[in-house]
């Protein structure tokens, strides 16, 4: 993934994401947080991620990471 992609990435995913763990937690802090996590995480592991495949690596993180 490149740094164009993961922008894109945070771009078309960000609100959806924070949406579906502040549905889950209940807490806007909190879920903030979470999504912050997500998005560095993907950040640091962008070299693995398929920028094509990267909604599905967002997703499941909060559940399974």
């Amino acid at each position: 993934m490149t740094e164009r992609e993961y922008n894109e990435c945070v771009t078309a995913y960000a609100d959806n994401v924070y949406r579906f763990i502040l549905k889950n937690l209940r807490h806007e802090e909190d879920a903030r947080d979470v999504v912050q996590t997500a998005f560095e995480k993907m950040w640091r592991n962008r070299e693995d991620v398929d920028a094509a495949k990267s909604k599905s690596y967002l997703l499941p993180w909060p559940i399974t990471r």
